[in-house]
Parts: C-alpha cells; sequence; structure tokens
C-alpha cells in the first residue's frame, strides 16, 4: 500500500493520516489509498447516549452542535470527492454497515396544530450518504458460514465468527456517476465479489468503473459509445466489521494487505488490443444488459402499482397519524376533497358542498365514549373559531389487531355502546375502517358507486354502513 494513506475514522499509527469525521478534512485526491470507518459515524452520537430509536433503521439526534454539523457535511463532501478520484488509480476501502436514517427536531413546526400531539421531524442525514454508489443490503443475523472467494482478504476474515447483512448487487445505481462523467464518459460500473454467505450472497465487494469514449462519428446513433473501455478507474471496496466499536484491528489488516499486494494497472495500450470473439460476446452482453433493463423497468412499474393497492390494507390494522393519512387518501380516492382543519390536527372533508370534520381513531379494544367525547370538542372548537357548525364522523379501527372475522361480535362491539349513545346524542356518524376498506374495495371494482358512497357518508348518522 502506498504511503500516501488516509484514514477517516478514530484510528491513528505513525505513517498515516488520520481524521476524525467531525474535523476539518484534507484534500481526498491527494491520497492513493483512503480507509473510511464509517461505523464510527453513529457511534459517535450513539456513544454519547443522543439517539433515541423511533424503529427500523430510524434514530432521532439530540440538539444539533457545530460538530454534528461538520460531520454531515464531511459525509456528502466524501461522497463528491469520491466520485472524482476514482476515475483516477486510487484504493477506497470503507468499513460498512447498513444504513441508519438520522432525523432532527423540525423547529419551525413545533407547537403548531399540525403537531400537536406528535414531534415534528425532518432529516438530518443518512450514515451512507458519503457512498457514491446505491446498493441495497438485506440485513440477517445468525449467518456464519463465510465463503472468501478472494483470497487477498483470507486475513481480514479469519476472526469472523459470521455475518450480519448481504449486499443486492442487482440494487446498484450509478446516476451520480453517470451524471458527473456524462460530458466526457460513459461509466458503466462493474462489481467484483470478495466474500459471500452459504447462499452465495455477497457480503463484501468491490465496485470500479470502466470508462468508455463517446462515439461521435456520422455513423454513429446518439448516445453510442465504444465498447473497449479508454480507461478503468479506482476501486472502491465494502467491507463488513466483526465489531463496530473496534475496527482498529480490521485496519491495520488492510494497511498490511496493501503492502504485501501491490496490483499493476492496464497501461493504457493495452485498450487497444482486441481478443478475437471479445466484440461479438460484448454485444450479446449489452443486448442481454438492455433487455434486463427493460425487464426490471416494468418490474418496478408493476411493484410500485401493487404497493400502491396494497396500502389500503394499513386500515384494518394501523393507529396514530398513518392510519389519519391512508384514511384520508382512501376518502380521496372516492371522490370527496380534503383539507386541514384549522382547530386540530385531524382534517375536513367536502362532498356535495357540505363539510364534516373527520377524527381517525386505532385502538385495540372498542373505540370509546372518550374518543366520541373529542371529536365533540373540537366540533365546538369550530364552531368558536370559525362561527360555523360543522357534522363529525369519527372513522374508528376498534380491535386492529384481531382478524376482521374476529371483530364486531358481542364481545369485540367496533363501537362501544357508551361511544354509541354520545354519537347519538350529538349528530356525530361512526364509519368503521372495515366499512371503508370494504367501500375502497367496492369502487376499485365497480366505480359508479363512489357518489353512493359519499352520499352515505356525508349524510350518515349513528352506526353508517356503506
Amino acid at each position: 500500500m502506498s504511503k500516501n494513506v488516509l484514514v477517516i475514522g478514530t484510528y491513528s499509527a505513525e505513517g498515516v493520516d488520520s481524521f476524525n469525521w467531525f474535523q476539518e478534512l484534507p484534500y481526498l485526491p491527494d491520497y492513493d489509498t483512503i480507509i473510511l470507518d464509517t461505523t464510527k459515524i453513529f457511534n459517535f452520537w450513539s456513544l454519547a447516549g443522543r439517539v433515541k430509536h423511533l424503529g427500523a433503521n430510524r434514530y432521532k439526534l439530540s440538539k444539533v452542535t457545530e460538530l454534528d454539523e461538520k460531520i454531515e457535511s464531511n459525509i456528502l463532501l466524501v461522497r463528491k470527492k469520491l466520485i472524482e478520484i476514482l476515475e483516477f488509480q486510487a484504493t477506497i476501502y470503507a468499513l460498512y454497515s447498513p444504513e441508519i436514517n438520522v432525523d432532527v427536531t423540525d423547529e419551525k413546526w413545533v407547537g403548531t396544530p399540525e403537531f400537536r400531539d406528535r414531534e415534528p421531524l425532518k432529516e438530518f442525514t443518512k450514515t451512507n450518504d458519503w457512498c457514491p454508489i446505491s446498493i441495497s443490503t438485506v440485513s440477517e443475523r445468525g449467518g456464519r458460514k463465510i465463503n472468501v472467494i478472494d483470497d487477498s482478504y483470507k486475513e481480514y476474515f479469519k476472526d469472523f465468527k459470521g455475518w450480519e447483512y448481504y449486499f443486492v448487487p442487482d440494487s446498484l445505481e450509478i446516476s451520480k456517476f453517470e451524471s458527473y462523467y456524462h460530458p466526457k464518459w460513459k461509466a458503466i460500473p462493474h462489481l467484483d465479489v470478495i466474500a459471500t454467505n452459504r447462499i452465495d450472497k455477497p457480503i463484501a465487494i468491490n465496485f470500479y468503473v470502466s470508462f468508455h469514449s463517446w462515439a461521435k462519428g456520422l455513423e454513429d446513433s446518439e448516445g453510442s459509445w465504444y465498447q473497449v473501455p479508454g480507461k478503468y478507474g479506482g476501486s472502491l471496496t465494502l467491507l463488513p466489521t466483526i465489531d463496530k466499536h473496534n475496527t482498529e484491528p480490521l485496519i491495520e489488516i488492510l494497511l498490511q494487505r496493501g503492502k504485501e499486494l501491490e496490483v499493476t494497472p492496464p497501461p493504457s495500450w493495452v485498450n487497444a488490443i482486441t481478443i478475437p470473439g471479445e466484440a461479438s460476446l460484448q454485444t450479446k452482453i449489452d443486448t442481454e444488459k438492455h433487455n434486463l433493463e427493460t425487464i426490471e423497468s416494468r418490474m418496478q412499474e408493476l411493484q410500485s402499482s401493487l404497493s400502491e393497492l396494497q396500502k389500503y390494507k394499513r386500515l384494518l390494522y394501523d393507529t396514530g397519524p398513518l392510519l389519519q393519512d391512508i384514511c384520508k387518501s382512501a376518502l380521496h380516492k372516492l371522490g370527496a376533497k380534503t383539507k386541514p382543519s384549522i382547530v386540530t390536527d385531524e382534517f375536513i372533508i367536502e362532498v356535495n358542498g357540505k363539510e364534516a370534520m373527520i377524527e381517525v381513531k386505532g385502538n385495540t379494544k372498542s373505540i370509546a365514549k372518550d374518543d366520541v367525547a373529542q371529536l365533540v370538542t373540537d366540533l365546538m372548537e369550530h364552531l368558536k373559531t370559525t362561527g360555523q357548525e360543522i357534522q363529525g364522523i369519527l372513522i374508528g379501527n376498534g380491535w386492529r389487531l384481531q382478524p376482521l372475522e374476529k371483530r364486531d361480535m358481542k364481545d369485540k362491539p367496533i363501537f362501544s355502546r357508551d361511544a354509541k349513545r354520545v354519537a347519538h346524542n350529538h349528530n356525530i356518524g361512526l364509519i368503521s375502517t372495515t366499512e371503508l376498506f370494504k367501500a375502497h374495495c367496492k369502487a376499485l371494482e365497480e366505480p359508479q358507486h363512489k357518489t353512493e358512497i359519499l352520499n352515505k357518508i356525508i349524510s350518515g348518522k349513528d352506526v353508517i354502513k356503506l
């Protein structure tokens, strides 16, 4: 490995330039080899007890400091510079972890009616925003078998007891590379698998780019490019870690590995040499890639359509703001106009000139009288603020975690007896989310029933059947 080495993390050793993620970084293109310890990004906050887990891969960071802002700035700087230097013979190693989304409080929305009952959040950074490529990972704990394909990494993996995630090569996306180099080069991505799990899923990969000149002759169609690369760029190697809190031994192995293995880059004149059958094989590969891209594009469209349909199943089990959002979407699909309430964080629908305030509740038991009472309070506040009376409708997802066939039975009513009584006394309509879901499905099959369904919603009292 060249003596011209940079480590970004917390590692320190003689002969190696080391900087932390919150420090002012040197000029990255000056280095032949860069080791990125990306585990230290999230560790900086987690070890200080400054992050709160929000679920899945989302965390909330406490009040942002100047050091936090510097980390966020350096993450984007590293990505920008990696795109630039990977055109050349640079070697980049990254101790890689699945992405974590870091949110912070959005101060401009604090205390507003829209966020009366929940904290407004906005994205601060993503821990893998430093990476110039996009590639998905699948997290799975418990895997132990590791097959090291590239023997030069045997030493790196010798103490691994298992793996926690694997890469999805088909998800590789390099749009940032393509847009940056498009004026001069056609950038083609390549992935080499370094190690896999027992079922050949890659857990360590090496990425590099071949750069092809654009074909600009009279006989060439727009966007065509030469099959033989003008040159190959540097490499970006994504590697797992044994212990994200103790990465120094792995960094030392990478430093030592470079000293033992010097790879001679192909000279530029090699690009002009063609092996018999090379051109025709490359053409076939390009054709198959094009066919695959067409299929993948269609698959993405179909998957998007399927996800759009399936999201309405949330009517049957969700609660809180997510249930409110999907109810609003379902009503909008039926043809109702929606707008925010000026007195609550709920919303108002308009049907044929009539308006109704919508309250949405999701309970693990029956919808109770207190849920209806909250809507009554909001209606009175609306009257006090606007001087106008408005109808109230409560959409309830009672017994939301129970199978549908076990709901709305004698011992599991969607709306309790007291809830129905309060609703009746105040002319409030009650709609179960299961009823709204059935109406949504009916409207998908028979759109002509939308008007009939909306009329029942806007004019109904007590428990409304759609």
